[in-house]
């Protein structure tokens, strides 16, 4: 077993539409130690995350932030996924009220299982 500290999402663009930014590979499971979401744009938009299961998809079971507000020039920093586990196949899933106003980014560890 290995355990290593990576970037699950490096910064990037939250879609408009909803839409996977990590999955934890086989033979892996990830915990979320960091979650931080940044509104570049120039007025408030909303964020909704997911934790979604392998084989299931996002929706109102799997969201664990539904409409978190970013204010301009905001980082919110997500407490509700923190120290969550992405089993093999699990997926950080989200979407943003607005199209390119939102920058995501996580951190984490994974643990290589055999």
């Amino acid at each position: 077993m290995s355990v290593q500290p990576v970037a699950l999402i490096p910064a990037q663009a939250v879609p408009g539409a909803t839409a996977a930014l990590y999955t934890a590979p086989a033979g892996v499971i990830a915990r979320i130690d960091s979650l931080g979401v940044c509104n570049v744009g120039a007025v408030p938009a909303s964020v909704t995350l997911y934790l979604v299961p392998s084989g299931s998809v996002a929706g109102p079971a799997t969201a664990t932030t539904f409409g978190q507000t970013v204010l301009p020039g905001q980082t919110w920093n997500s407490p509700n996924e923190i120290g969550r586990v992405l089993q093999p196949g699990d997926a950080i899933v989200a979407q943003a009220s607005a199209s390119g106003a939102l920058t995501i980014s996580a951190g984490g560890l994974l643990v290589t299982v055999s």
